[in-house]
């Protein structure tokens, strides 16, 4: 792994000039490779004022959901064990880890990412995936370093990030109802994002710049140190699995979500394909993780409310794709980070709920995974983008 050559007098500085918003691109770079564990529960504590019995807890898995997830585990991976058991390494198939959150577990009978993935013949896929996990949870838990150890795989698919933005409703706790934040001047990590897409003449996702800007306004300090952290957290993940010695080879895929439409909307309507979705609206109470949240805060307009979830998930994606890039250019990982963007591929009316697709635009963007698996080209080396199915 990268050696850290800063004191820990001087990262505790630097977190905390990170935890303002303050902390500059140089910092950071001195920052990322000394940040561990320990580290990572301080800063999570002060984003969300909580102590850290209180940041496991509101990240920990649900009894009754982690219940049911395992029940989509286990049949997954028991499909898993059969194709192994009839000679399936052979040096052509794929062995797949997938950790992840509900976008690679949707805990009812609906077919998500890794189901689709999971259906191709040359894939062998085993899931640690469970709807509303925290990224800070897996990292904790770190079921998938022991999984890792056990099955070598080829790829290594990670979904996580969204729960940690708006689970428990924490969305309301990072945005700035008064609509005059300024912090964005003040990130160096979010200006390098954008300045990076504004000279690229041909962006893998282009930037619609009004609904940003617009959504900018409300995106406090909060918001964009919780952005560093989240890029701390994944550094540290894929800093473990490529640069420890123990894994050669393997590939890894992340995702960054599609833009969700804020909403309380029952989903009641004339397409009886679409039958499941009162029902599980209903029953995961839509508009919790984003409607809701900030309304609490005074945020009311319906225009706004998606601007500002239209910022947040652009600048979460980018940042996904920077870090990635990172590892990338270091000798001997040239191709080892992959980005599937779903950004605007479902459109307004491709969503179960807020917060998770319909399963033909789940099938959509696990395609667009298998694409990569197989190695397929794509006009970025580092990024697949999930083609639109909406008009």
């Amino acid at each position: 792994m990268n050696g850290c050559l800063l004191s820990p007098e001087k990262k505790a500085v630097y977190i905390k000039l990170l935890l303002v918003n303050r902390v500059s691109l140089a910092q950071l770079a001195e920052l990322r490779p000394c940040v561990n564990q320990e580290d990572l529960a301080i800063i999570i504590q002060h984003i969300y004022d909580l102590n850290e019995k209180q940041v496991l807890k509101v990240s920990a898995l649900a009894t009754t959901m982690a219940f049911v997830d395992g029940i989509k585990n286990n049949r997954r991976n028991s499909i898993f064990t059969d194709k192994i058991n009839d000679n399936f390494r052979n040096g052509t198939n794929k062995i797949i880890l997938a950790e992840g959150d509900s976008w690679f577990n949707y805990p009812v009978i609906l077919s998500d990412v890794i189901d689709w993935i999971a259906m191709e013949p040359n894939m062998a896929v085993y899931s640690l995936a469970n709807a509303g996990d925290w990224l800070l949870n897996m990292l904790q838990q770190r079921k998938y370093v022991e999984e890792l150890s056990v099955l070598h795989p080829d790829f290594f698919l990670m979904s996580a990030g969204g729960n940690d933005m708006v689970g428990q409703s924490r969305l309301g706790a990072v945005v700035d109802p008064s609509g005059h934040s300024g912090e964005f001047a003040e990130n160096a990590l979010a200006k390098l994002l954008i300045a990076g897409i504004e000279a690229n003449s041909n962006p893998p996702v282009p930037l619609c710049r009004e609904k940003f800007d617009k959504g900018l306004k409300y995106l406090s300090k909060d918001f964009y140190a919780l952005l560093l952290f989240l890029h701390l957290q994944y550094y540290f993940l894929m800093n473990e699995i490529l640069n420890g010695g123990k894994f050669p080879g393997i590939k890894i895929i992340t995702q960054g979500y599609d833009y969700p439409i804020p909403q309380h909307d029952g989903g009641w309507g004339w397409n009886p394909l679409h039958w499941f979705k009162p029902f599980i609206r209903m029953l995961l109470g839509n508009g919790a993780w984003l409607k809701t949240p900030l309304q609490m805060r005074g945020i009311l307009d319906d225009k706004t409310q998606e601007n500002i979830v239209y910022t947040m998930i652009y600048l979460f994606n980018e940042m996904m794709i920077y870090t990635g890039g990172l590892f990338c250019k270091m000798p001997g990982l040239e191709k080892s980070v992959f980005h599937v963007d779903s950004r605007g591929s479902a459109g307004p009316l491709g969503w179960t709920d807020e917060l998770h697709l319909l399963p033909e635009h789940f099938k959509n963007t696990g395609k667009t995974f298998i694409d990569c698996i197989n190695g397929l080209p794509s006009p970025d080396e580092q990024v697949y983008v999930v083609k639109k199915m909406h008009p």
